[in-house]
């Protein structure tokens, strides 16, 4: 069906008269008139009844009429849809991430993004790395966030914040009351420790800063999620590290969190994306709001 034909069609209707629609549409009467003959001949059927002064519909034309009003509407929402997908204020993004994207960062990208573009839905997955990048494969999410360092050819990393660890203690432990903690004094403490999935994680770093002061750490827990962990140490159970976005998480369930004055351990949090895949304009935008979120929490890098 020509839409050209419809829409002229749908004006004759409205304006009731070859002369007025010809007018509207900034034509003259003849090739309006030959248009809607053509249109019938294209249809093969008769639209308006002839006979009188004036036009009149016939049941077909009324059909025609009611349908093509829906078709022509359809017609323009979704271009008008697809202009804004393609300039990234319409569609869904499908992000992967850790907890602690969660709770710090996706907060503020959701209350920017929502603001000036409501069209715009979040798909979120939480799980560890191994997990986040399954779902990357399987083009399940476009975007993902983690800890973890990946090296993979098929895998591109880009570095989102860098931000001191902190060491979290039971209340009333002995070392809350030292001005500065060193690496070397948790010799004889129990570590709860994150389990690394794929790649390297926050736990190797801390297991190689022990051995390089000369000790083996004790682990007594291996976890995946940092909240159960920090709630474990609040109860007593040892003592861990935490991403320093976690101060921010005021809770009296949490344990004391003390930065380590020697070796200073940082963790950085990472973005995933398939290499030479496509980006759609909304995954961009959203990373681009991420982007500025990140910058906003940046820590100062002590040297």
């Amino acid at each position: 069906m020509n839409l050209h034909r419809l829409s002229c069609f749908i004006k004759v209707v409205e304006e009731g008269s070859i002369t007025k629609a010809a007018a509207a549409l900034q034509m003259t009467q003849p090739p309006l008139s030959i248009l809607i003959r053509k249109f019938e001949e294209e249809l093969g059927v008769t639209l308006f009844n002839r006979s009188g002064r004036y036009l009149e519909l016939t049941a077909s034309g009324t059909f025609l009429y009611e349908q093509g009003k829906e078709l022509l509407d359809s017609t323009e929402n979704t271009e008008r849809k697809l202009v804004e997908y393609h300039e990234g204020i319409r569609g869904t993004v499908k992000l992967g991430c850790s907890t602690s994207t969660s709770l710090f960062i996706l907060p503020d990208v959701l209350q920017r993004l929502q603001k000036d573009t409501p069209n715009v839905v979040t798909h979120v997955r939480e799980g560890n790395t191994s997990y986040i990048l399954e779902n990357l494969r399987n083009f399940t999410i476009d975007i993902g966030i983690v800890r973890s360092s990946i090296r993979a050819e098929d895998i591109q990393t880009l570095t989102l914040l860098t931000e001191p660890l902190l060491l979290a203690l039971p209340p009333n432990h002995p070392l809350c009351k030292k001005e500065t903690i060193e690496i070397a004094d948790l010799a004889n403490e129990r570590f709860l420790l994150p389990t690394t999935s794929y790649g390297s994680g926050l736990a190797d770093d801390i297991i190689e800063a022990c051995q390089d002061n000369g000790f083996t750490p004790n682990v007594v827990y291996w976890g995946t999620e940092t909240l159960p962990t920090l709630l474990m140490v609040r109860r007593g159970a040892g003592i861990c590290f935490t991403p320093s976005c976690f101060q921010n998480f005021h809770s009296p369930d949490f344990p004391v969190l003390r930065p380590l004055s020697f070796p200073t351990l940082q963790t950085k949090l990472n973005i995933l994306t398939l290499r030479n895949r496509y980006m759609s304009s909304v995954s961009e935008r959203f990373l681009t709001i991420v982007k500025e979120v990140a910058q906003e929490m940046e820590y100062p890098t002590k040297t």
